[in-house]
């Protein structure tokens, strides 16, 4: 995949229309995509949708600074809005480099109309974990709504050729005109999702779901949700199939993949996963005991269940913001679940965040996946890294204070508060992989509680 060119102010841009948008209808629009969006990226879609202009050529280019006045935010927010938007399948973006610099064609795409988005296995999932249950099933009520069941009815609807006749003498002139139109239109590419998942056994969790009864066919038509659930919960095949079966009406044989949903989040708890096996091949060299065991226990555990028991051994519990926040790294990187768990320890546990912050997870997130971090080693010497960079910056900016004032006038000296010490001064020792003797103890004492939480289970 192509990376698009870091945005600046001057950037241009230019607003075009997928030949399928037809505009939007807000009343099934917002309802279920505003909790996808967010207020930024909700903002700069209406935006580009109000923006759209008969004929759009490239000498009609604007710049971005533009839409930031417009949308009264700053540079970092509306890349992480463009980002979102195109994550959702709402935009397509396309680069022109050229003597005017770069020039980006936002392709503005057509919403799904809420049965559709109900039915997209990867949207469905990250709108019931960002709404919750019981308003999922309420918008699943609302897509509804205007909906008669005519099961029960006769079915007496014309067809075509009944109602049409026709003109057979015109037909290869027709046809020649209709070919001609066609090949004028722009050939509409929709980008499929795809869900890497090759730890997983299909064909394993098939034979498993079968045996207990969930009819094949209908699994095999939910495939991406089911491996949508492995990838973020880290359940493997056996857990997978018997939540299968919980979501299959066994009178009428009818897997019900709404239901299959709601049974994978009511037991998304610690479990060990096939997903995260440990990778004996990682490279600890230079690493502390407890940094060791830290990493192992990172391959061992999907981010969701790793997240929770770092929350329990402080005394907290996940937030559905902090799971929306990995919900969102997981679908939009690369990153394996490995290295989403040391981000999740560096911020909570090193730290000492009492909650995963979007916005800072996020860019270290991208930051990571930007350097080609692909394993909780590298992940760890690069948190490791960029502690010892604060400490150095800190150092500078005591020695650049110290240079300014040191000859103006007569030195003071001052001390803090205790509680003021303790946030001031950066973590020392940490060079190689070291920590200093009280967080050894403080990981030792956190790692055994880890693991002997996965023992119990």
């Amino acid at each position: 995949m192509i990376e698009r060119a870091p945005l600046t102010p001057k950037t241009g841009y230019l607003v075009s229309a997928n030949p399928k948008f037809v505009g939007l209808l807000q009343a099934s629009f917002l309802p279920f995509y505003q909790p996808l969006l967010g207020a930024d990226a909700l903002g700069l879609f209406l935006a580009l949708s109000d923006l759209i202009r008969p004929n759009p050529v490239l000498a009609k280019r604007q710049l971005v600074s533009t839409l930031l006045v417009r949308l009264n935010i700053g540079l970092p927010a509306f890349s992480r809005a463009l980002d979102r938007l195109e994550g959702l399948r709402l935009i397509k973006t396309y680069q022109l480099d050229d003597e005017l610099g770069v020039t980006l064609v936002l392709e503005v795409q057509p919403p799904l109309t809420p049965v559709e988005l109900i039915n997209d296995d990867l949207l469905s999932v990250l709108l019931l974990q960002q709404v919750g249950a019981n308003e999922f099933n309420h918008l699943v009520q609302r897509a509804k709504e205007n909906f008669f069941d005519p099961s029960h009815l006769k079915q007496v609807t014309k067809n075509f050729f009944t109602v049409f006749k026709p003109d057979s003498s015109t037909q290869a002139e027709d046809d020649q005109t209709i070919t001609e139109a066609r090949q004028a239109l722009p050939i509409d590419q929709v980008a499929s999702l795809t869900i890497p998942a090759e730890d997983f056994d299909f064909n394993f969790f098939l034979r498993q779901a079968d045996s207990l009864g969930v009819p094949e066919d209908q699994l095999q038509e939910a495939r991406k949700l089911v491996l949508a659930e492995h990838r973020l919960y880290g359940f493997d095949e056996l857990q997978l199939a018997n939540l299968a079966s919980r979501a299959t009406d066994l009178a009428t044989n009818k897997f019900n993949q709404l239901t299959f949903k709601n049974e994978v989040q009511r037991a998304s708890q610690p479990v060990r996963s096939k997903s995260q096996v440990v990778n004996g091949n990682e490279d600890v060299t230079g690493f502390s005991q407890p940094m060791r065991e830290l990493v192992q226990l990172a391959n061992q555990l999907a981010p969701v269940p790793f997240l929770k028991q770092i929350k329990e051994q402080k005394g907290g519990f996940v937030t559905p913001a902090e799971q929306r926040v990995l919900t969102e790294i997981g679908r939009n990187s690369n990153l394996p679940g490995s290295v989403l768990n040391i981000l999740s320890w560096y911020l909570l546990v090193d730290q000492g965040m009492d909650n995963l912050v979007a916005n800072l997870a996020t860019s270290i997130a991208s930051s990571w996946q930007a350097k080609g971090i692909n394993s909780a080693a590298q992940a760890l010497r690069q948190a490791q890294s960029h502690q010892e960079k604060q400490r150095e910056r800190f150092e500078q900016r005591q020695n650049r204070r110290s240079s300014n004032y040191g000859n103006k006038r007569p030195r003071i000296k001052e001390e803090l508060p205790e509680w003021a010490k303790q946030s001031a001064q950066p973590t020392k020792g940490k060079k190689g992989g070291e920590v200093d003797p009280k967080q050894v103890a403080e990981m030792k004492k956190m790692l055994a509680n880890l693991n002997q939480q996965q023992n119990d289970k």
